[in-house]
């Protein structure tokens, strides 16, 4: 609930981690700049389902909403914070899932963008685990991939979605 001011300092990158908040006891990333193609963006948020570190990017203010559009199909519920113009007068620091910023964020943007996305809200659990090996163990097997997960996720308990975005 407080709102916090974070010094200039010699990175975007640092600046915008700290603002957000969402720094894991992981560490994080730096991809740089987004990658601009859809495919290639889908990708990304896929292999971010497997990483518990939170992950820092630059992202121009024209291909934002594009962006967060793309990110939500894959990671909607990943906690997130769009900084906007950091250390400057209008600096904004908006925080939210990935689905929650994509609705925000759907029309012109201006400024310089950095954009976190969190570490993973509930990171896999020794069950969560096992039920993701069951799933993989089931697709070598020959099942497709969405009645592996739907039959893992019955037996276990953990989320369908989540067991089918972890075997991509």
């Amino acid at each position: 609930g407080l709102e916090v001011t974070v010094l200039p300092g010699p990175s975007a990158v640092e600046t915008g981690l700290v603002a957000s908040g969402l720094v894991g006891e992981e560490g994080y990333q730096f991809v740089g700049y987004l990658p601009r193609g859809e495919g290639a963006l889908l990708a990304l948020g896929e292999e971010l389902v497997r990483r518990p570190w939170a992950v820092v990017a630059f992202e121009s203010p024209q291909r934002l909403p594009a962006s967060l559009g793309v990110l939500a199909r894959a990671i909607p519920d990943r906690p997130a914070a769009v900084c906007r113009e950091l250390t400057k007068r209008f600096e904004e620091v908006v925080r939210g899932t990935v689905s929650d910023l994509a609705r925000r964020f759907d029309g012109a943007v201006k400024g310089e963008i950095t954009l976190v996305l969190g570490p993973d809200a509930a990171p896999a659990g020794p069950d969560e685990r096992a039920a993701q090996a069951a799933v993989s163990e089931l697709l070598d097997a020959g099942v497709p991939r969405r009645q592996a997960a739907d039959v893992v996720a019955r037996l276990t308990g953990v989320a369908r979605n989540r067991l089918y975005r972890a075997s991509l």
